[in-house]
C-alpha cells in the first residue's frame, strides 16, 4: 500500500468544535512503559539495547549489565515516582505499554489497573517493525493484544510501536480492529487518513515535548523540561481561544523518574492546574470523542 502524504492538513480551516465541558485545550500525558521489553540477549536478540543514559560498548550477543540497570531503574523506582505525581494532581495518563513489560512487572501493572489508566499498545516488545514481513508484523500486534487481555483484562484501541513503522502498519492496524494510530507528529489535532479507501483515525504524538531529549542532550535539568512544557502550553492555550487545540507530553519512567528531573513534571502540572478549560484527557478518550464527532460513515472500526 502507498501511504499518502498530506502537506495541507487543516491549514487555516480547522474544524469547529468544543472539547467536552467546553474545554479549549486537551492535554494528554503519555508514559512510555518499555522496561523489560527492550533488546537483550536473554530474549534471543542478536543485539543488545543501545538507547540509554550513556551506552557502553559490548560485543555483539553479549549483555551489558550497566545498560540493563538503566531500564530496571524505571520499573523499580521511576514509575512509582511518576505515579505519585499523577496522584497528587489527579492526572490519569495514557500508558504506551509494551505487552512484555506489563507481564514482567505485575505490581506495576496492578497499579495501572487499579487507577484505570488508559493503555495503548507500544508493541509486544520494544522493537521497531521495520523490515518485518506483513505476517510477522500482524503476529506481533496479535500477541500484544492477547497479552493485554491477560494482564489488564481487555483489548486496547490505540497503537504506537517503536519507530520506524512499516508502510503496511496502518492497514494492518485497521484490519486488526484498532481505532487509531499515534505514529505521527504532524498536527495539533486528530485527523483521518485514507487507508485502503476508508478513513482511519490518527491521534498525533510528540517528540519535542518529550523527556527523551534528556538522553539526546537537549534537556539537562528538570527546569529545562518544565520551561519547554510551559512555553508550549502557553502557546497552545493562547491559540485555543480561537480554535481548540491538543497537547501531548511524552514521558519515560527511566528518564523523568530520576530525582533531579521529576520536579520539572511536578511544577508543570502545578502550572497547568491554574488554568480553566483544560481537559486532562487520556488518548483513547480523545480518540473516542473525535470519532464520535467527526468519523465519516465508512471510517474503520467505529463505532466500537
Amino acid at each position: 500500500m502507498d501511504m499518502p502524504r498530506d502537506f495541507v492538513g487543516y491549514g487555516r480551516k480547522p474544524p469547529k468544535f468544543e472539547w467536552p465541558n467546553a474545554a479549549r485545550l486537551a492535554l494528554n500525558i503519555v508514559v512510555n512503559y518499555e522496561e523489560g521489553a527492550e533488546r537483550n540477549p536473554l530474549d534471543g536478540d542478536p543485539e543488545r539495547e543501545t538507547a540509554g543514559e550513556s551506552p557502553y560498548p559490548a560485543r555483539p550477543g553479549e549483555r551489558e549489565p550497566m545498560q540493563e540497570s538503566v531500564y530496571e531503574y524505571g520499573s523499580r523506582v521511576g514509575i512509582y515516582r511518576v505515579i505519585d505525581v499523577f496522584d497528587k494532581y489527579q492526572v490519569s495518563p495514557t500508558i504506551f505499554a509494551c505487552a512484555v513489560a506489563l507481564e514482567r512487572n505485575p505490581p506495576v501493572t496492578q497499579e495501572f489497573v487499579e487507577r484505570q489508566y488508559d493503555v495503548v499498545s507500544h508493541g509486544y516488545r520494544w522493537l521497531s517493525h521495520l523490515g518485518f514481513s506483513e505476517q510477522k508484523e500482524r503476529e506481533q500486534m496479535q500477541k500484544a493484544q492477547e497479552s493485554f487481555q491477560r494482564t489488564i483484562g481487555r483489548r486496547v484501541l490505540g497503537w504506537f510501536n517503536r519507530t520506524p513503522q512499516t508502510i503496511n502498519t496502518r492497514r494492518i492496524l485497521a484490519e486488526e480492529g484498532f481505532l487509531y494510530d499515534s505514529q505521527a507528529v504532524n498536527d495539533d489535532l486528530p485527523y483521518y487518513q485514507d487507508v485502503q479507501g476508508r478513513p482511519f483515525l490518527i491521534v498525533p504524538y510528540t517528540l519535542d515535548l518529550n523527556d527523551g531529549r534528556f538522553w539526546r542532550g537537549t534537556f539537562h535539568t528538570g527546569r529545562d523540561f518544565e520551561v519547554y512544557c510551559v512555553d508550549s502550553f502557553d502557546t497552545l492555550y493562547r491559540e485555543s481561544a480561537r480554535t481548540p487545540r491538543m497537547m501531548t507530553v511524552g514521558l519515560h519512567p527511566k528518564v523523568i523518574g530520576r530525582p533531579g528531573r521529576i520536579g520539572g513534571l511536578d511544577r508543570f502540572l502545578a502550572y497547568v492546574r491554574e488554568f480553566p478549560d483544560v481537559w486532562l484527557a487520556s488518548r483513547t478518550e480523545i480518540a473516542r470523542f473525535w470519532a464520535g464527532r467527526f468519523a465519516p460513515p465508512n471510517a474503520w472500526n467505529w463505532p466500537q
